[in-house]
């Protein structure tokens, strides 16, 4: 056991901050200490109980409960403390500790610590200032959503009718390869290293133990059928990816059922496998179905690397996220921004937006680049007239059907869960008065709720009987939505017209229902009419009004605001191609500045100029072909 004192020794010094000549003491503390295996769903701690030893974990993860909040807390990696803070301050279990996998603790009583104290007196002061460190980073972080932890384990399970594709584990162990110190390991791995020993033996567990503290991530590859190695993969991964050729049979498997058993949503993907990126994808419902606690899907092409990629940084949290803010014809300036960005070298690996935001990453999600949204606002919005169609105001000032139409004709019947590319759109719920997060169901309802301005549209109603109307009433830049489903930066753009606007309106000349029924019968009476906005203008322009004055920008995001002319109305979309134009232009100005001063987030975004080669000097080269 000397390699697992060590262990623990070299994770003791890493958290506490130790020197190298610190180690022999802290080596002695784990020897004269006692490790503790627990199984997946077992309790380290209860919340109440007294604190008489602590914790640090040597392999594995936990989840931290409190009895009056729904879910966990917060979650414990490698090398991490549990109940520290209970036992030196001399306080009861704050909270409940189970193990969310297999996991291995070395369990430090108080007779163990006082006599490695007398060994190592700077033991309790490195204690004391580690607790002061915790406290001080928590403390103004305590509003924050939580973190997930960082994977450090990842099954890969066959779903479906399919067996495990040798080239996506290729492609994967190559991706995985370039940016971490990854481990492969299948059941040929285990039974060659431990021949004749069981598998679900001890001496693997502590050998896993050691693997785990040597490298980042650890994909453990499990058997085509339910056996004890492919239970071992499901109980010590972190992470569980369902992997199926989209072709092949999609009922559950019993893999798959242990897997989903064991595992909560969030850490659970489905894969559906393709050999080409053919233009449409289809069937994917059905595999959804099957499985309605799967909390992610990708579907990955094999006939390149990129699908592989993107796979990568959303299991390593790096995801790359847009966020398009609302703001009617306002949202046509999404898509010089996004043009511009893609053009110097970023890569989006999921689009989400409200109300127009919403309707212009669909186009992006679905396949489109940014000139034949364009075209199809066109199409919507001029050509068809679509909010020129009025309509008897009883459900709606406007004709929805001549709209819908239209919306159809652009985004035809795709589903959401058959993009390429993930994608949400976000309505209000005037049901359950909760934000809506549309992820299944067709691309074009999506996006109609997603703007059912109220007043001016009838709103959406779904099968299950929920109202939904335009999101921005809730929220009108869902970066909190976006960060709910992945970790990574984001690229959050908001829409501001330029400045207040006055209205010289003589409050007094406004005409009440006589005077305004004469003044339309007399076609030279309409010009005098006061150029008061109409009645869609003010409906948008009130719920654009309520805006947060705090964004929850995350040190890795970039906020943009793109200038938008005061002239351009809320309803203006007669001049979508223009606002196109100029907000492409001035993205790729504000690119340049940010490479010129060596903005590391914007860096991060784009890469490196060897790596996308479209960053050239201090400017930007623009490539309509990385569209």
């Amino acid at each position: 056991m000397a390699s697992v004192d060590a262990l623990a020794a070299r994770l003791l010094s890493a958290t506490l901050m130790f020197d190298r000549a610190s180690l022999a003491a802290l080596e002695a503390l784990a020897a004269e200490s006692d490790r503790r295996v627990l199984r997946r769903g077992e309790i380290l701690v209860r919340e109440g109980d007294p604190s008489d030893r602590f914790f640090i974990v040597l392999s594995g993860r936990f989840t931290v409960h409190k009895e009056e909040s729904a879910g966990w807390v917060a979650e414990i990696g490698q090398g991490e403390l549990i109940g520290e803070v209970g036992f030196f301050a001399g306080l009861p279990r704050m909270a409940t500790v189970l193990a969310a996998r297999d996991s291995i603790v070395l369990e430090i009583r108080g007779n163990q610590f006082e006599k490695a104290a007398e060994v190592l007196p700077s033991l309790r002061q490195a204690v004391t200032t580690f607790l002061a460190c915790r406290f001080a980073k928590q403390a103004p972080n305590s509003s924050r959503p939580k973190e997930p932890a960082k994977i450090r384990t990842l099954a890969v399970i066959p779903a479906g009718g399919s067996r495990i594709s040798p080239v996506f584990i290729r492609y994967l162990r190559k991706a995985l390869g370039a940016a971490t110190r990854t481990q492969f390991l299948a059941r040929p791995d285990i039974e060659a290293r431990f021949a004749g020993l069981p598998i679900d033996d001890q001496p693997l567990l502590n050998w896993l133990n050691e693997l785990e503290a040597r490298t980042e991530i650890i994909v453990y590859v499990a058997d085509e059928e339910p056996n004890e190695w492919t239970r071992v993969c499901i109980r010590q991964a972190d992470s569980v990816l369902l992997l199926a050729g989209a072709s092949s049979s999609f009922r559950l498997n019993l893999s798959e059922e242990l897997a989903l058993s064991v595992h909560s949503p969030s850490t659970v993907r489905l894969i559906l496998v393709h050999d080409n990126r053919s233009a449409t994808v289809s069937g994917t419902a059905k595999w959804l179905n099957e499985r309605p606690h799967v909390g992610h899907h990708h579907h990955v092409a094999l006939e390149d690397e990129s699908d592989i990629q993107r796979l990568v940084r959303f299991i390593s949290g790096k995801a790359r996220g847009f966020v398009a803010a609302g703001g009617g014809s306002l949202g046509c300036a999404h898509l010089g921004v996004y043009k511009a960005l893609v053009e110097a070298g970023a890569r989006f690996d999921y689009l989400g937006g409200t109300s127009s935001g919403a309707a212009m990453m669909a186009g992006f999600a679905r396949g489109l680049d940014a000139d034949e949204i364009d075209r199809g606002t066109h199409n919507i919005f001029i050509k068809s007239r679509a909010f020129r169609r009025p309509t008897l105001p009883h459900f709606a000032l406007l004709d929805h059907k001549v709209f819908d139409r239209a919306l159809r004709a652009e985004y035809s019947d795709v589903l959401i869960e058959d993009l390429w590319l993930p994608f949400f759109a976000l309505s209000t719920n005037l049901s359950s008065r909760q934000p809506h997060v549309h992820r299944r169901g067709k691309l074009w309802q999506a996006v109609r709720a997603s703007g059912s301005i109220p007043g001016v549209l009838p709103p959406f109603f779904t099968a299950d009987g929920d109202m939904l109307v335009d999101g921005g009433i809730m929220n009108n830049l869902p970066l909190e939505q976006m960060k709910e489903l992945k970790t990574g930066p984001n690229v959050v753009v908001s829409l501001e017209s330029g400045g207040p606007r006055k209205y010289h309106i003589d409050y007094d000349r406004i005409p009440g229902a006589s005077e305004l029924a004469l003044a339309w019968l007399n076609p030279f009476g309409r010009a005098s009419l006061p150029k008061v906005p109409s009645v869609i203008h003010v409906i948008a322009a009130s719920m654009l009004a309520h805006r947060p004055h705090d964004i929850a920008i995350g040190e890795e995001d970039i906020l943009v605001y793109p200038p938008v002319s005061s002239t351009i109305s809320f309803m203006d979309w007669s001049r979508h191609s223009e606002l196109f134009s100029e907000t492409y232009d001035w993205t790729i100005r504000w690119i340049e500045e940010r490479v010129r001063q060596n903005d590391p987030g914007l860096q991060a975004l784009l890469g490196t100029p060897d790596q996308q080669g479209v960053i050239q000097g201090f400017g930007v080269r623009r490539d309509p072909s990385l569209i």
